[in-house]
C-alpha cells in the first residue's frame, strides 16, 4: 500500500512539474508574439511600412521557431486559428489594408491570450 501511494504522489509531482514547464515556456512565447503584434498594430497606426514588415518578421519568425513545440501540448486547432489569424494578418500588410489587419491583429491577439488562459493549471481549468 505504500509503495502504491509514493508512486502516485511521485507521478502527480512529474505531472504537475510539467505542466509549470509547459505554462512558462508558453507564456514566454506568446508573451513575445503579443509584443511584436503590438509593435506590428502601433506601425500600421502610424502606417511605417519599414517597421511593420520588421516586427511582422519577428512574429513570423518566432512563430515558425516555436510552433512544432508548441504543437506537442497545445491542440492543433488552437494553434491553427494562431496561425490563420496571422496569415490573413500578412495578407491585409501586403495589400496595404491596414484597417482590415488591425482588425486580424486584435482578433489574433485575443486568441492568442485565450490560449494562454486555456492552458493555465487553474481549478477552473481542472473541472
Amino acid at each position: 500500500m505504500k509503495k502504491e501511494i509514493i508512486i502516485c504522489v511521485i507521478v502527480i509531482i512529474i505531472v504537475i512539474a510539467l505542466n509549470v514547464f509547459s505554462e512558462k515556456f508558453t507564456n514566454k512565447i506568446m508573451d513575445d508574439i503579443i509584443t511584436n503584434l503590438k509593435n506590428v498594430r502601433e506601425a500600421l497606426l502610424t502606417e511605417n511600412e519599414e517597421q511593420m514588415r520588421e516586427n511582422i518578421e519577428k512574429v513570423n519568425n518566432e512563430w515558425e521557431e516555436n510552433k512544432s513545440k508548441l504543437s506537442i501540448y497545445i491542440e492543433h486547432d488552437e494553434l491553427e486559428k494562431i496561425e490563420m489569424y496571422m496569415v490573413e494578418l500578412n495578407t491585409h500588410i501586403e495589400t496595404k489594408e491596414y484597417n482590415m489587419a488591425i482588425e486580424s491583429l486584435d482578433v489574433g491577439v485575443f486568441i492568442i491570450e485565450h490560449t494562454k488562459d486555456k492552458y493555465k493549471l487553474s481549478l477552473k481549468n481542472i473541472f
